[in-house]
């Protein structure tokens, strides 16, 4: 188990936010319809990215320890952010490289063991402090 620790804060333009997670720092914004800028991804977006470059990456880290050669894993995530009932995450992997069908098996399984695909296949809790200053 490895602790995330990740910040949020406002910015003097609406609805932009720094993030900062560990020594990296990136931006989150909402679109125009919605009354921000659209200058960077909106949360929701980052959700998708998480399920996305995890898969990538877990394939890629089989991939190497196994010696299997490849020229390019790509992962498209689709889904509709509703909010009254669980989400289904259309998840499409391409991976450059020649296979035989029991790798192909095996590749599978790797994207369905990627940390995030664990995270979001479970229910979940969130517990929430507030405090005003």
């Amino acid at each position: 188990m490895s602790e995330v620790n990740v910040t949020s804060t406002s910015t003097d333009k609406n609805y932009i936010s720094k993030i900062k997670s560990g020594k990296h720092e990136f931006t989150v914004d909402e679109p125009i319809d919605k009354g921000g800028l659209d200058t960077a991804a909106k949360p929701s977006e980052l959700l998708g990215a998480a399920l996305a470059s995890c898969t990538s990456i877990t394939l890629q880290m089989y991939m190497n320890h196994k010696e299997f050669p490849y020229k390019k894993v790509e992962v498209d995530v689709n889904y509709y952010l509703i909010t009254t009932e669980p989400i289904t995450f259309h998840r499409h992997v391409i991976i450059e490289g020649d296979f035989d069908e029991k790798q192909q098996t095996r590749l599978l399984k790797v994207a369905n063991s990627c940390p995030i695909h664990k995270i979001l296949d479970k229910g979940h809790e969130i517990e929430t402090t507030i405090e005003f200053i």
